[in-house]
């Protein structure tokens, strides 16, 4: 944190209300404050704040990708039981049919299928 954002958040402690104590932070060596019996250290207790709200920020993007994820499966899920539908449907036609060339394009519509199966598995 530079010099000047330092004095800034000290002096905004001032004008809350807060006591400057003559004790300094051991960890940044900015003075401790006193507020409502509390003392703490104003500048290490914001960048406390800034990462757990980064933090917070990361675990929503997790979940937002872990959400993303469960709807790319269902969709594949989805995607798989239409194929299969229509792969029993075609041999379902393909049993009844006679005429050679409906033969053809129901088997080759089969395999299409098939193939389409393969790939989103």
């Amino acid at each position: 944190m530079k010099n000047d954002d330092a004095i800034k958040v000290l002096s905004n402690e001032l004008l809350k209300g807060a006591k400057m104590l003559s004790t300094h932070c051991s960890k940044c060596g900015c003075p401790l404050f006193e507020k409502d019996g509390k003392i703490y250290c104003p500048i290490c207790e914001k960048l406390k704040n800034k990462e757990t709200i980064e933090k917070g920020e990361n675990e929503k993007e997790i979940k937002n990708e872990i959400e993303r994820k469960k709807s790319e499966i269902n969709e594949i899920l989805d995607l798989n039981k239409v194929v299969m539908d229509k792969i029993n449907y075609l041999v379902m036609k393909l049993k009844e049919e006679d005429e050679v060339s409906r033969i053809r394009e129901i088997a080759e519509a089969i395999y299409v299928l098939i193939k389409l199966k393969k790939k989103i598995e």
